[in-house]
């Protein structure tokens, strides 16, 4: 499969600390205590734990000792061997679009192609923080996502989710934008300034559109400083209705979990919106069968992308991969036993794991 939304993973050898792999991200000791002491009771994490002791051949309570002598003696053999073990063919990782390139790293080290995707908001949070204006801010953006695609990347990506939240307002201009920059000198960057973001979001998705790039949205849940209430992809209507929002290719990241359908209902009604499940595989692997399911039930298989959000240690990619895998017999034998010829649950699957990818970011 092509992994469609991936974070960057050692390029040198790293001990696994199982419950450092969490959406848990609060910090102080407190909250490591926390971690240790529910990591023996996480499904997702006794799953992980299992399936690396079968890829190892040796009991569960040594897998990560195991993984770990043998993945120091070779980091660059070990990291081959998950990724050909899950049948990873290439990765789109995300890139802070003000942080140098270097897939080419990633590329070297995984044995595939790594494509870049250039993620806007730490260049936003950035000149936020040295004082820049709402016009600089957008201008350095526009420069900076032009700049990335002429460095290769194939793709955009906003977390505004994680900001001020998916309910972008299309009527913010740049004196709006000025006046919150004054107003909220003390707010926190990552929630300051609203209305500047808002209109940098609509600025973004026509400069995607002009350079043909599609745009990623994290929707849905995600680690401990989300604001989940503010990533419904409900709230993203009035943003695709303006011109740029209708333009865009647009592709609602982790499923918009656990608004799956939500995010199905726009991929099925909107010619340029696309949904991709990730995040959730890794997290709530179970329920990733009747999640994929649920989507297909009602968005274009044309529409639907899959990924790992893999993240930290390489055996994440690994494992989100290895569950949509074994998700998708699931899927197929529920297709076939609601009628769907065997020909087209196979081009479904092709679709999915590789063929709509290689479409929507063009890839060779």
């Amino acid at each position: 499969m092509i992994d469609d939304h991936v974070h960057q993973f050692p390029l040198e050898f790293a001990p696994l600390a199982l419950e450092e792999f969490t959406l848990d991200l609060n910090s102080g000791e407190a909250a490591a205590d926390r971690r240790r002491s529910l990591a023996g009771g996480r499904l997702y994490l006794h799953l992980l734990r299992n399936q690396l002791s079968l890829l190892l051949g040796v009991d569960p309570a040594e897998a990560v000792c195991e993984r770990d002598a043998r993945a120091a003696k070779d980091w660059t053999g070990w990291v081959r061997r998950l990724f050909d073990d899950a049948c990873i063919t290439g990765m789109v990782m995300d890139e802070p679009v003000n942080e140098p390139r270097c897939v080419a790293d990633y590329a070297a080290l995984a044995g595939r192609p790594v494509w870049g995707m250039a993620r806007i908001d730490p260049l936003v949070d950035e000149l936020l923080e040295a004082g820049a204006t709402a016009a600089e801010v957008v201008a350095s953006v526009e420069t900076a996502m032009e700049k990335a695609v002429a460095d290769g990347c194939v793709a955009f990506k906003t977390a505004i989710a994680y900001r001020t939240g998916l309910g972008v307002d299309p009527g913010a201009d740049l004196d709006a934008a000025d006046r919150s920059l004054r107003a909220e000198a003390d707010v926190p960057v990552r929630r300051r300034a609203k209305p500047l973001r808002d209109l940098v979001m609509r600025r973004a998705l026509a400069v995607a559109a002009d350079l043909d790039r599609p745009f990623q949205f994290h929707t849905g849940f995600g680690d401990s400083d989300i604001r989940l209430a503010e990533s419904d992809p409900l709230l993203l209507e009035e943003l695709l209705r303006t011109p740029e929002g209708s333009a865009a290719r647009v592709v609602l990241i982790h499923g918009s979990f656990p608004w799956h359908q939500a995010a199905a209902y726009w991929a099925s009604t909107r010619p340029n919106v696309w949904v991709e499940v990730s995040l959730s595989n890794l997290f709530a692997p179970v329920g990733t069968a009747e999640r994929l399911l649920a989507i297909l039930d009602l968005a274009p298989r044309e529409r639907v992308l899959l990924g790992s959000d893999g993240h930290g240690q390489p055996e994440t990619h690994w494992f989100g991969c290895r569950v949509l895998a074994t998700a998708w017999g699931d899927v197929a034998r529920a297709l076939d036993a609601a009628g769907a010829h065997p020909d087209w649950v196979e081009e479904t699957r092709v679709a999915l794991f590789a063929g709509n990818a290689r479409e929507v970011y063009a890839l060779d």
